[in-house]
């Protein structure tokens, strides 16, 4: 125990006889306490190059949602909270407008299952500034195996979606051309995420221009199209298998209208990451405007 702390029990203490005897129950509490904050002091500079932050919550999931019982000094550098602020409250204090419900929902429904989780979406900062939060989220067992806390391990990744942005606008050359010639595209990564998606591809399907990303391409299509373009990205996983590969099928459209589309994928390596790029043909409106100039002759 520290000297403070002995010198605070000791003033508690009637005699010396008691203060012995406290000393002795409160020990073995102490060490305890001590050998716990080492063994995170050697977790948090573990994974630090990986992580900016951790943040642990009690293992209940129900409203209003899991406690929070410990955050690093790197989860109040990256959120400008103290962590006074945020022990006893939820997770839900990062959370605003523009947060993502379905990530939140499929969150909540792995951790209920005991699963871990792996995601991203936009958090919010003590001030208000988004940033976007990535999460990997574990449960931490007792010594009987039972699960005790979750642990979240979080990384800002709000500067890595900005280079990834600018290279869907700048990688392709001509872009604007491209554009202007009613190039139809999207840009997803290896999992099938929607990066971004110009302006002709969210028109098309009757979405704004941000709607789409974060979304799986895949839960555009329709019916059985659904798993075919699931199994082509699963065709993607290996480098060196594959370049370049078509897809014809139906997309939803907002309005629940099935798109016919013809779609060629070309892949490109974006340092460490690749992003995947849907050049994409609106079978419907061609069969459409093929039809109206046949009436016409």
């Amino acid at each position: 125990m520290l000297s403070d702390e002995l010198n605070e029990l000791q003033k508690l203490c009637k005699s010396e006889q008691a203060f012995e005897k406290l000393k002795e129950i409160v020990a073995p509490i102490a060490e305890e306490r001590d050998y716990k904050e080492r063994c995170l002091s050697a977790l948090e500079s573990a994974i630090s190059s990986d992580y900016d932050s951790i943040l642990i919550t009690e293992i209940d999931l129900d409203e209003p949602g899991p406690e929070i019982v410990y955050v690093n000094d790197g989860f109040c550098e990256m959120t400008g909270y103290s962590k006074e602020e945020v022990v006893g409250k939820t997770p839900r204090i990062l959370q605003g407008a523009e947060t993502d419900q379905q990530v939140l929902d499929e969150l909540k429904d792995r951790l209920k299952s005991g699963r871990c989780f792996f995601g991203q979406t936009v958090n919010y900062k003590k001030d208000g500034t988004k940033f976007i939060n990535q999460w990997d989220i574990h449960p931490l067992f007792d010594d009987e195996g039972e699960p005790e806390y979750w642990v979240s391990y979080q990384h800002d990744i709000t500067k890595r979606k900005q280079a990834e942005r600018a290279f869907v606008d700048t990688q392709m050359e001509f872009g604007d051309l491209r554009e202007q010639a009613y190039c139809t595209f999207v840009d997803m990564d290896n999992n099938g995420n929607i990066l971004a998606a110009n302006h002709a591809f969210c028109k098309m399907l009757g979405y704004g221009d941000e709607m789409l990303n974060g979304h799986k391409i895949w839960e555009l299509a329709v019916g059985q199209d659904q798993q075919e373009i699931k199994e082509l990205f699963r065709n993607l996983d290996d480098e060196d298998e594959i370049k370049q590969s078509e897809f014809e099928g139906l997309l939803e459209h907002k309005s629940g209208i099935p798109v016919q589309v013809k779609g060629e994928l070309e892949l490109h390596q974006l340092r460490d990451k690749r992003v995947i790029r849907a050049e994409v043909q609106n079978i419907s409106l061609q069969k459409k405007v093929m039809e109206a100039l046949d009436k016409e002759e």
